[in-house]
């Protein structure tokens, strides 16, 4: 298993930041084929891509209450929920 490890740096809670996970194989096959589904019948260049899936799947985990929370130990997060909810309409 990865290890987390804190920042000291504060970091802008838009800003994006690359990382690399390990899964099992099921898993990921089943990520490829929902990603496919998604783009079934779909234009290219609105194609759904396994960062955009693993994106909105990790999101629909945070509740408005957990948002609420985390506000205290991470100031601004609410701010950065709201603007990243608008970017993605």
């Amino acid at each position: 298993m990865a290890k987390i490890a804190r920042i000291s740096t504060r970091r802008t809670l838009n800003s994006r930041r690359a990382i690399t996970v390990e899964l099992p194989e099921f898993l990921l096959q089943a990520l490829e084929v929902r990603v496919a589904e998604a783009n079934s019948g779909s234009e290219h260049d609105d194609d759904v891509t396994l960062d955009h899936l693993l994106e909105l799947d990790l999101a629909e985990g945070l509740s408005i209450g957990e948002v609420a929370l985390l506000e205290q130990k991470v100031p601004g997060i609410g701010a950065a929920v709201s603007t990243w909810l608008r970017e993605i309409d």
